[in-house]
């Protein structure tokens, strides 16, 4: 039209086109940050189980006794578990 008028309701549908690209946007992302968050608090399962449960396992069933530096590797094993699990935590608060 003349002077660059737009009939009645013409940018409506570019408008709501861009909403709805804009809610699947962050959906994805949404979806993405809490794949993400999982999988650290998978790793943070097997670190706590690989570390702790598998060296006590194997030293209930040979000696019947854990040794002091099997208890320290087992103390950073489950430290470096809740540092993912945490990690993990923090993670998650990137959801929008």
């Amino acid at each position: 039209m003349a002077g660059g008028l737009q009939p009645e309701g013409a940018g409506e549908d570019e408008d709501d086109e861009e909403r709805l690209r804009l809610a699947r946007d962050i959906l994805v992302h949404n979806e993405q940050v809490k794949l993400t968050a999982n999988l650290m608090n998978i790793g943070a399962a097997g670190f706590t189980i690989t570390g702790i449960v598998a060296p006590l396992t194997a030293a209930m069933a040979t000696t019947g006794r854990v040794t002091a530096p099997a208890l320290a590797l087992m103390a950073v094993w489950f430290v470096l578990g809740v540092g993912l699990h945490f990690g993990a935590r923090l993670t998650l608060t990137n959801l929008r």
